[in-house]
């Protein structure tokens, strides 16, 4: 039995009362009075689905204690049963980036039903335009748990707040969007569950409402006879390709994401060769990005492609024959890539890294990603770095250890404020790489990429001995 469900349950201790006669003459054993039938329960059904796009990761709590913990965006508890139905207390609590939590729903009283499964989503922004909290917990109309059912059953939620009213289809993949009726859902609303003639093979394409332009299209799914699910509609936060929605999938298990059909990749370039002139970029033979300087980058929108397998070949642009990097790259559909030129054009050490990059931007947190890229100090030194108040960093303990070159730190969440940050040898705080020379200010809700490089030739060698690009998202 998993947590919640220890929570949610309540033991039944049964009262027997026993008669007697206290008489001398006629005593007799004591008869117990029979006992009640037993009413057979069947357990009620519980599933939380967190579908805010910009809110953190959350714990749920259930009466005061830990239910559910670190609850991502797009994941589902899936059902859990509750053998003794009843009331409980529910309150939800977005995880800070300092390991603290505040509390973004809740509490409220939530009574879950005998033989009935209760859906709740926590859905839209998590501050409003103002700043106030904003985020919500939709609590579906209960259904009643079927033992064996033969068709497919859908439920629906508009839960993407940047989409206005919308119809959603589901129809056999070849079939006209005409065809059928659609569910019509305003945001924040929930229908069904709708059952649906089982067919194995379905597609679901999602309209404005009264408009036939299809804003998202899955394609070709497979449910099988007996599937329920809850649809979410959900904002595109990948950020690639043209569909404003996503499909999250919520079945007994979890949830899981359904991507437009024709959702590709996205890749950003970044040309950190200090020794190397400007460049051009040829995907398949093609030039894609033409004369990008050192220390540039492109954008993520310069570079999209279907899902799949690409040569890529990053040229000098006075002469393409002249290519230091030539790489097959698979992109995989739904990702943004980011490829960073490295090393030494002289040295002829010049090579791709490719950064899989997460493009959702947290309400609550500057999401970090700090990459050694400087092939000056590559052999040399591992760094340290350090994010202070006012760059003292004696009695500081740095904040990144060890990084070395061509390594990241991947995204890390830091409290939204203002960081002087310091980059020295690895466990020597004398010799300082890179000073900000003042405090660098981290907005929450935005993503940044912080690549360590070489100085340009324009640029001061030696003082500092390294520079930093500063890309944000």
């Amino acid at each position: 039995m998993n947590r919640l469900s220890r929570l949610l349950s309540v033991a039944l201790l049964p009262v027997i009362v026993a008669c007697s006669d206290d008489s001398d003459n006629n005593r007799q054993d004591p008869v117990e009075p029979p006992l009640p039938p037993v009413e057979e329960t069947s357990p009620a059904q519980l599933r939380v689905t967190h579908a805010s796009p910009d809110a953190p990761a959350v714990n749920v709590y259930v009466n005061g204690e830990v239910a559910l913990e670190g609850v991502e965006y797009k994941q589902s508890s899936g059902l859990i049963e509750v053998e003794e139905p009843g009331t409980i207390e529910v309150e939800v609590r977005g995880i800070l980036p300092d390991g603290s939590e505040t509390t973004v729903i809740g509490p409220v009283d939530l009574t879950l039903e005998e033989g009935i499964r209760t859906d709740v989503v926590a859905y839209d922004s998590l501050f409003d335009e103002t700043g106030d909290l904003n985020i919500k917990a939709k609590v579906l109309d209960p259904v009643e748990i079927e033992a064996d059912i033969t068709d497919v059953r859908v439920s629906v939620l508009h839960a993407a707040p940047q989409v206005g009213d919308v119809d959603i289809y589901v129809t056999s993949p070849e079939d006209e969007i005409g065809s059928g009726s659609p569910i019509d859902a305003g945001f924040g609303d929930a229908a069904g569950p709708v059952a649906i003639e089982p067919a194995t093979d379905y597609r679901i394409r999602i309209t404005p409402d009264g408009d036939s332009t299809v804003v998202y299209d899955s394609g070709t799914v497979n449910f099988p006879a007996g599937t329920e699910l809850l649809l979410v509609a959900v904002e595109n936060t990948l950020k690639v390709g043209n569909n404003p929605v996503n499909l999250l999938a919520v079945d007994a298990e979890g949830a899981g994401e359904v991507l437009d059909a024709d959702t590709g990749a996205e890749v950003r370039v970044v040309h950190n060769s200090a020794d190397t002139p400007p460049v051009d970029v040829l995907v398949d033979d093609a030039v894609v990005l033409d004369a990008v300087p050192f220390p540039a980058a492109s954008a993520y929108d310069d570079l999209q492609a279907p899902a799949g397998m690409y040569n890529v070949v990053v040229a000098a642009d006075a002469d393409n024959s002249i290519a230091p990097i030539d790489a097959d790259l698979t992109l995989e559909a739904g990702k943004s890539y980011t490829v960073i030129a490295i090393g030494s054009l002289a040295d002829n050490t010049i090579e791709p890294l490719l950064r899989d990059d997460g493009r959702r931007n947290v309400a609550t947190a500057a999401q970090v990603e700090v990459i050694h890229g400087s092939y000056l100090v590559a052999a040399a030194i591992p760094v340290d770095i350090y994010l202070t108040a006012d760059g003292v960093i004696a009695d500081a303990d740095p904040a990144i250890a060890g990084l070395v070159y061509k390594e990241s730190t991947g995204q890390v969440a830091l409290s939204p404020g203002e960081y002087w940050v310091t980059v020295t040898a690895a466990g020597d705080k004398s010799v300082v790489a890179f000073d900000s020379g003042g405090p660098l200010a981290l907005e929450g809700g935005v993503n940044y990429t912080i690549i360590a490089r070489d100085p340009s030739p324009e640029e001061v060698e030696g003082d500092p001995l390294i520079r930093v690009s500063i890309l944000t998202d």
